[in-house]
This record gives C-alpha cells, sequence and structure tokens, in this order.
C-alpha cells in the first residue's frame, strides 16, 4: 500500500482475551470510527465461537471490517491482508470517519501500519519444497534445517507452525532472512500517522480469562462449528486456528474433550505469551495496564488521547 501520512489510523493490540473488540468497539462508537479486524483467524465464516468474533451487539453497534468475510476453505495470509485492509483504511478515511485497527495478529499489524516489505520470496517453488519437507520428515527436521540456515528466526519462531517454518526456510534460502528483516520491519517510518495502544493484564488474571473463554467457547458450541466446518474445504489456514485441530482431533476420537480442552488452554497461554512480546517491541505504543480495572478505564484512556490530538470530542466514551 503507498504511504498516507494525513491518514490517522488507531491501532489497538493486546493479547487474546484482554478485551479488545469490546474497547475497540466502544473507542469507535464514541470517537466516530469504524473498526478494522488484524486477526489472523476472524476473518472466516461459520466460526465465530472458535475464533472469538466479536459478538452481535457490538458488530451492530459499529461497523466492522474483515470479520467473517471468507470460507474456511480459502487461504489467508499478511500479504493479503495488508491490501484488503489498507483498501478498507481508505475506504473508511474517505468517509470522514476514522479507522480503528484491532487485533492480535502481531504480523498483520506490522505488514499494514508498519514500513514492511514482503521480500524474501524464494525462487518459483521453493515454499512448496519446503513445506512438502516438513510433510515428509516432520517439523523437528524442519525446525534443525532452519537453525542451520537462520538461527536468529529459529530461536524465535512458533515451531508448531508449518507454514511459518516453511516461510522461514524460503526466506532464509532466498538470501533475506526473517531474522536480518525484524528489526527493519519497525522502523520509525509508518505507512499513516499512528496511534497505537497496548492492552496488558497481570499474567495470572489473563491465564484466568484464558480458561475461562475456551469453558464458554466449548459450551457454546465450539464442536459442533468444527464439525461442520470440516464437511466441506477447510484451508491451511483455517485449520491453524487455537482449537481447530484439538477438536478435530476430538472428532476422530484421538482426544477426549477435556484432553483437548486442556491443550487448547496451554496453546492459548503460549501464544498471548508471543503476543505480548510482540506489543513490548511496537514503536510508539501507549500501554494501558487494565490490573484491577474495566474496560471502561481502557477506553477513557484512548478518547483522551485522541481528544488532545484533536481526534474526539462530544460526549464522554463511558455509555
Amino acid at each position: 500500500m503507498p504511504f498516507s501520512h494525513n491518514t490517522v489510523v488507531v491501532a489497538i493490540f493486546g493479547p487474546t482475551a484482554v478485551g479488545k473488540s469490546s474497547v475497540g468497539a466502544s473507542v469507535a462508537a464514541a470517537a466516530g470510527g469504524e473498526i478494522i479486524s488484524a486477526d489472523s483467524m476472524q476473518v472466516y465464516r461459520g466460526l465465530p465461537i472458535l475464533t472469538d468474533q466479536p459478538p452481535a451487539q457490538l458488530l451492530a453497534r459499529v461497523p466492522h471490517h474483515l470479520v467473517g468475510s471468507l470460507p474456511p476453505g480459502e487461504e489467508y495470509s499478511a500479504a493479503r491482508f495488508d491490501r484488503e485492509a489498507g483498501a478498507t483504511i481508505a475506504a473508511v478515511a474517505g468517509r470522514g470517519r476514522l479507522p480503528i485497527v484491532v487485533g492480535g495478529t502481531g504480523l498483520y499489524i506490522r505488514a499494514l501500519l508498519g514500513d514492511f516489505s514482503f521480500a524474501g520470496r524464494g525462487e518459483a517453488g521453493s515454499r512448496r519444497r519446503w513445506e512438502a519437507l516438513i510433510a515428509r520428515e516432520g517439523k523437528e527436521a524442519a525446525l534443525a534445517r532452519l537453525q542451520q540456515l537462520d538461527p536468529g528466526a529459529a530461536a524465535g519462531i512458533d515451531a508448531g507452525n508449518p507454514r511459518r517454518l516453511a516461510r522461514a526456510l524460503e526466506a532464509a534460502e532466498s538470501g533475506r532472512p526473517l531474522s536480518a528483516q525484524r528489526d527493519r520491519l519497525w522502523s520509525p517510518r509508518s505507512k499513516y500517522r499512528v496511534l497505537s495502544f497496548g492492552l496488558e493484564l497481570p499474567r495470572e488474571e489473563l491465564y484466568r480469562r484464558i480458561d475461562e473463554r475456551v469453558e464458554r467457547m466449548l459450551a457454546a458450541g465450539a464442536l459442533d462449528e468444527v464439525r461442520t466446518a470440516l464437511a466441506g474445504p477447510v484451508s491451511r489456514t483455517a485449520a491453524q486456528a487455537i482449537g481447530f485441530g484439538e477438536l478435530a482431533a476430538c472428532l476422530e476420537g484421538k482426544l477426549t474433550l477435556d484432553e483437548a480442552a486442556a491443550a487448547i488452554r496451554q496453546k492459548s497461554r503460549r501464544y498471548a505469551k508471543r503476543q505480548l512480546t510482540w506489543m513490548r517491541k511496537m514503536p510508539d505504543i501507549v500501554r494501558i495496564d487494565l490490573a484491577g480495572e474495566t474496560a471502561d478505564r481502557a477506553v477513557d484512556v484512548i478518547i483522551e488521547r485522541l481528544r488532545a490530538a484533536g481526534l474526539a470530542a462530544g460526549p464522554d466514551p463511558a455509555p
């Protein structure tokens, strides 16, 4: 996307279960904004429970974009998100509204807002070769190969994600390893004038919320969502949604529901830790600690900052 420093974008980031959706909707309602979701899994239709999409009352309260817009059989990527979200930001700003990017997928935030290049593509077929190696020899063998080619990328990668392993191996083979790109991706340059906010909680409180979310998700019918999705095509990206593989294994009789729930809780906690690491690297981010506070506290802080920047006026954000 071209750079547009005349366009102001608000970004609200944070780990899973911290309450981003509620805060984002309240800020949008108070500031005349629209939400652009930066969540790699909430983009899929048919999986609103599993991917924790904003509830109907929030979707009705303010416009949301890139939520439930793709079938599970379709692939998605940071490059595609960059194109689609960038076009959405331009349309929202063109209507005189405030674009508010809300999500927890750090790479998507980087791709959309930062001075990001999708360099590191190998020659035709490079990624497919690495994907074939992973399928043939396993993720451990791929990680060992990545440790040889790009130790820095290997040290920080989600080794359980075969797609990211293949992408890192492709970049290393191309001569533009991901480890060499990492710091540059958070350069001071930005495509927009960005006001970034990060929501956080003490680890114990965050983990408690994650555990409660998993219980609600299962009680609300996530298993049936996965069963329905498996009746049709499921892309590699959709299948990477936390809980999808575990519940699919449950349906196949490989895991009990309790075992699947425990695995989902553990994977969600690990993901939250990675999200917090991303957040701490984001430049000029205003971190909002919600320990002992309600979501209204974050809304008040953000609206106060927007008013100071001349981007919000009128009624108080609290309902």
